[in-house]
């Protein structure tokens, strides 16, 4: 594409998406129709042999989009956690796929990584932690909890995870806490991770559907008295059905008598 082709073609997709993005309280929140009509408008034929011109790949693209997608940007959008798109997000997205940095080594990305530090010591100036902490972008919030549960499983372990993995010296079962509550996520972290679905304790809810105080020091009690090892709480500050958030501060002084890791799934915003 030469530089001329992509300037006709930016502008005419930045009108494009400008377009709908003005259009959309005008819109169905969700096009309500069955995977059948979503793959045929698709279209289900074979990989074409010959390749489409850029200006009309990503009309075509548009059409698709704006007309089969729910919209979490919509006023009427209720629904989970999703945000909304963000003009300037969109934007931001077009110019770091034109650098297309790899943020994996410094050298290969120095603006892209003092970008991410930066970021890391605003946030932190923002919710008062102290300036040298560390911190990590990552894809989302799946990916920001196995980060948590990661650095809570080795840093709580009797003996060298990274080293020995999973079979290490300890024959104590590690056990996780979380309300009945909490997003999937940690289905899949205790899978991935090597601890099984059944390391989880699932802590009853209150009235209010966050995790029950009393429930979950009885717990704790109890499995230290069984010979297993707790080493992780979780509090959710904001569940995926309701937005409830846990009691945090009484969670946290828990963790302290029990010398736990706590780790607060923030993904709600």
């Amino acid at each position: 594409m030469t530089p001329t082709e992509f300037r006709k073609v930016g502008f005419q997709l930045v009108e494009r998406i400008a377009e709908f993005l003005c259009s959309l309280p005008d819109r169905p929140v969700t096009p309500n129709e069955p995977p059948a009509v979503i793959r045929e408008a698709l279209g289900t034929g074979s990989l074409p042999q010959q390749g489409t011109e850029a200006r009309d790949l990503l009309e075509e693209a548009a059409d698709l989009l704006f007309d089969h997608s729910t919209f979490n940007g919509h006023p009427r959008f209720m629904a989970v956690i999703t945000s909304s798109a963000a003009p300037i997000g969109a934007l931001g997205d077009l110019m770091a796929a034109a650098v297309n940095p790899n943020i994996g080594a410094w050298p290969a990305a120095p603006m892209g990584t003092e970008i991410e530090a930066q970021t890391i010591r605003w946030i932190a100036e923002m919710i008062g932690y102290p300036g040298d902490c560390g911190g990590l972008l990552v894809s989302g919030g799946n990916m920001g909890n196995f980060v948590g549960f990661l650095a809570a499983r080795k840093a709580k372990a009797s003996w060298d995870v990274r080293a020995s993995g999973m079979a290490g010296k300890d024959s104590r079962r590690m056990r996780v806490y979380t309300s009945s509550e909490t997003h999937t996520w940690i289905h899949k972290a205790t899978d991935m991770f090597g601890l099984g679905t059944d390391a989880i304790r699932w802590i009853p809810v209150d009235e209010r559907l966050c995790m029950d105080m009393t429930a979950l020091r009885n717990q704790i009690q109890e499995d230290i008295e069984a010979g297993d090892l707790p080493f992780l709480v979780i509090g959710t500050a904001g569940t995926v059905s309701t937005g409830a958030v846990d009691p945090l501060p009484e969670i946290a002084a828990i963790c302290r008598e029990h010398d736990l890791w706590f780790h607060v799934d923030g993904a709600y915003g």
